[in-house]
């Protein structure tokens, strides 16, 4: 899964990154030739090792982030959807 995801030309560099951090540590490489291989500080290398030892794949996902909680949700949303008129308009020159 990981090797698979370090070949994908769509996945992004912070999962490519995360994804090389653990398969370099998986052979056993320091933390310190990992981070300079890589291009990040080794505290960054000892938290994806560390997050991916505790929790798998899911670990290498990012956390919840603080921030302002939505207003609606989404029953609210669907509510307003089907309560709000549908009005379709042709486009112009047709």
């Amino acid at each position: 899964m990981l090797e698979a995801c370090c070949r994908s030309p769509v996945t992004l560099q912070r999962d490519l990154k995360r994804a090389r951090i653990v398969l370099l540590a998986a052979d056993g490489r320091s933390t310190r030739s990992i981070a300079k291989e890589v291009g990040v500080q080794p505290r960054i290398v000892s938290l994806w090792r560390h997050r991916y030892a505790d929790h798998g794949l899911e670990g290498l996902q990012d956390k919840p982030r603080p921030g302002k909680q939505p207003i609606y949700t989404k029953t609210t949303d669907s509510r307003i959807l089907e309560l709000a008129p549908v009005v379709w308009t042709a486009p112009r020159g047709i």
